[in-house]
């Protein structure tokens, strides 16, 4: 073996480069607190909230949007600019959330829900970007499932709110169109100008899909049971993470005790500790002299999963690696 590591929109005040701090927050639950002693800051930028389900993602997004107040603890916004100026016509949105429904209304079209949040012209741009330039007269009870989970988004990002705050966005769309209408998301939430109307903004989102996290978050928070169990940097979470299971948010790991790694692992420095090796940064390779042999490869796709044994023990393992050539 080789081893290599290498909706409701509500109106509050634009937000500093720390929008949101929550010192020992709990929500009540029925049977068990939802949240219990949350305490955390989330910064300006992209952020992703993980966890099982049930961990308290939702509860967690739902008391950042107000929708529902703590029983313990608090959450303070830090705010800047004139609070009459925020709350005029003509101020750009600072918060808009996107619940799990969507929080459609049932009595507007497809086109309606974006004329009373944004303009004609960006409202033309988001619909044929989001595939929903066809279903303008459409009712939401019209769509599919895909499409209000669409129209949902579009109706968020026509706001150009300073910050959004998406729980599940896309969660109903074809896995093979997702990655396009995130492009959209990016393109418009990154939007920097001089004017104030276009300022970049900033999301806070769920998700359960490792490779969405990756892909279009900067910082992560991870959540176990109602508690954080890391914040960071998404980066900083794939390469390092502190255990296994908080590892596997992101995607396979390979994670080796020291003993372990020892065993198993070629080019491991000793004494190390423990070893997180994601499968695109292990290879396996032919070596007469050892003391490790293959017993099986299942298939896996992006990545090979091998059975392997040491000769000497008998101790068998399974191991994420690159497909090999």
């Amino acid at each position: 073996m080789a081893g290599k590591t290498c909706s409701l929109p509500m109106l509050v005040q634009i937000y500093d480069a720390a929008m949101f701090q929550l010192n020992q927050i709990t929500l009540n639950g029925r049977t068990c607190p939802r949240l219990s002693d949350v305490t955390l800051t989330i910064s300006s930028g992209r952020t992703a909230i993980v966890g099982y389900s049930g961990a308290g993602k939702t509860s967690l997004l739902n008391v950042l949007a107000g929708f529902e107040q703590a029983n313990a603890g608090t959450v303070r916004t830090v705010l800047k600019g004139d609070p009459a100026e925020t709350a005029s016509r003509t101020a750009r949105l600072p918060l808009y959330w996107v619940p799990q429904n969507g929080g459609l209304w049932p009595h507007l079209t497809v086109d309606q829900h974006l004329s009373c949040v944004g303009s004609a012209e960006s409202s033309d741009k988001l619909l044929r970007s989001l595939d929903l330039e066809y279903r303008r007269s459409a009712l939401p009870a019209e769509l599919s499932l895909g499409e209000r989970s669409r129209l949902a988004l579009a109706r968020a990002l026509a706001t150009r709110a300073e910050v959004l705050l998406l729980d599940e966005p896309l969660s109903h769309v074809d896995p093979v169109r997702k990655p396009a209408y995130w492009n959209v998301i990016r393109e418009i939430i990154g939007t920097v100008s001089t004017s104030p109307e276009q300022r970049e903004a900033s999301i806070v989102f769920t998700s359960h899909e490792p490779e969405t996290v990756l892909r279009h978050s900067e910082n992560v928070i991870c959540l176990r049971e109602g508690r954080v169990v890391f914040q960071g940097t998404t980066a900083s979470l794939y390469d390092s993470p502190p255990s296994r299971e908080v590892g596997e948010f992101l995607g396979p790991l390979n994670w080796f005790g020291a003993e372990e790694a020892a065993v198993f692992v070629h080019d491991q420095n000793p004494g190390t500790g423990v070893s997180a090796i994601r499968p695109e940064r292990m290879i396996m390779v032919a070596d007469s002299g050892s003391s490790i042999e293959f017993v099986s490869m299942p298939f896996r796709g992006g990545y090979a999963e091998s059975i392997v044994r040491h000769v000497a023990s008998g101790r068998t393992r399974t191991v994420l690696h690159q497909v090999p050539g």
